[in-house]
């Protein structure tokens, strides 16, 4: 996950319809600072604009959160009423969607082939399987997981002037390791339609960053790591993070990321904390999901090889053993277009 930097602020506003406890500013240096906090795509939203004008910040901060929730409406697997759901159930194995739709879709694809499949937006049958075996504790059988990898394949998929074509009806999309980065920049976006260019959008560990702070190079942003945390300044980009270990689960003495890796149908048991930054694209997210899975320095190299205007931290931890606790030990490795 990513956590803001930013440590100043004017004010503050909570929206009526999605209250969230913000901690109260703490230092009024910076004096032009609004900060908003909503929910969408089942995510924290956290919104920050450098703006002369409250009420302008709040008009432009509502918009952005209501374009999240569109779409949310139109891209989620677990809303009853989405795009993606009746999609999903009409068995059509061709159909007509909306742009966005379209738009991320066709992103998530190419991203898929420039990854060697490590990022698949066809792993929804996989991603079914690992949510009831988080549930349950217990790993799918065999037979069960084959039919599930059997299903899946990015190369299943295409679109072609707004209309998308399945190889099968039983193919299922998933949009959870590309919707929210592609979220956040369309809030970001909306923003900077508004009046709102300096700005800051997060979705959960997604964040599209806008123009600077006035008086500023950039936008201060934490990484998070278990061993070696970091800040960076950042400007008219996008920044995800992929593989944190906090939402792993351990089943049968094994631990297993939230992650699914494509190639085994399981969450990854050895997934890298990925941090990807790159231009105001979403492929910036499904990077970071395709990275977490890479083996080696390598593999990451390789990738960012075909993506050469974007840049990657990679943390791999391993657990040692001192004489008293468990110690968590990091290799941090930088690659690509990544400025330190």
């Amino acid at each position: 996950m990513l956590a803001f930097g930013v440590v100043a602020w004017r004010g503050y506003a909570r929206f009526a319809d999605n209250p969230l406890a913000v901690p109260t500013p703490d230092d009024g240096s910076r004096a032009n600072r609004e900060y908003f906090v909503g929910m969408a795509m089942g995510a924290t939203v956290t919104i920050t604009i450098d703006a002369e004008d409250p009420a302008l910040a709040k008009a432009a901060a509502r918009a952005a959160l209501e374009e999240l929730e569109r779409l949310d409406r139109m891209l989620s697997d677990w809303k009853e009423s989405s795009d993606l759901t009746a999609f999903h159930r009409s068995g059509a194995v061709e159909a007509e969607v909306a742009p966005d739709f379209a738009r991320v879709l066709a992103r998530g694809l190419e991203v898929a082939r420039l990854t060697d499949g490590r990022f698949d937006p066809t792993v929804g049958p996989l991603v079914a399987l690992w949510r009831a075996s988080r549930t349950s504790g217990a790993l799918p059988d065999a037979a069960t997981l084959a039919a599930a990898r059997a299903r899946c394949g990015w190369s299943r998929v295409k679109v072609e002037d707004g209309r998308v074509h399945r190889g099968a009806d039983d193919v299922l999309l998933d949009f959870g390791g590309i919707g929210k980065g592609f979220g956040a920049i369309a809030a970001l976006e909306t923003l900077r339609a508004k009046g709102c260019p300096r700005a800051i959008v997060a979705v959960a560990g997604d964040i599209a960053v806008g123009e600077p702070p006035r008086g500023e190079a950039g936008w201060k942003i934490d990484v998070e790591s278990a061993s070696k945390p970091e800040r960076i300044v950042v400007a008219r980009c996008a920044v995800s993070t992929s593989g944190a270990t906090e939402q792993s689960v351990e089943i049968g003495g094994v631990r297993y990321a939230h992650i699914v890796d494509p190639r085994t149908g399981l969450g990854a048991t050895d997934a890298a904390r990925a941090t990807v930054i790159g231009p105001l694209d979403a492929a910036v997210d499904a990077l970071g999901t395709a990275l977490a899975l890479t083996k080696d320095d390598a593999e990451v190299d390789a990738i960012l090889a075909r993506f050469p205007e974007y840049g990657a931290r990679i943390e791999r931890v391993a657990q040692g053993e001192s004489s008293a606790n468990e110690e968590v030990v990091a290799r941090v490795t930088y690659h690509g277009a990544w400025k330190r």
